[in-house]
């Protein structure tokens, strides 16, 4: 081996990464979706669709269905935010 160089560990692939994604986006998004229901609606939908591509591309992993998850779960408060300050507010 030449110096400066480092041997391949191994490469990921991008569907992890697009898992990562899914999981991280769905976290903040039900979060969000207590603060501000608007933007934890839009990351809900985001971290689904994520979520989807990742579980399609073949790798089944537990970070793309926990992805999924979180993101419908960020969906579902969101939507439950919006109805209650509605009902409060008007």
């Amino acid at each position: 081996m030449t110096a400066g160089t480092s041997p391949v560990q191994g490469t990921r692939s991008s569907q992890n990464g697009l898992a990562v994604a899914s999981l991280v986006t769905g976290i903040v998004g039900i979060v969000f979706a207590v603060l501000f229901a608007i933007v934890g609606l839009a990351l809900g939908v985001v971290a689904v669709a994520l979520g989807a591509v990742a579980r399609r591309g073949g790798t089944r992993s537990g970070q793309a269905t926990t992805g999924l998850v979180t993101g419908a779960l960020a969906i579902v408060i969101a939507v439950v935010n919006m109805v209650i300050a509605y009902n409060v507010l008007t």
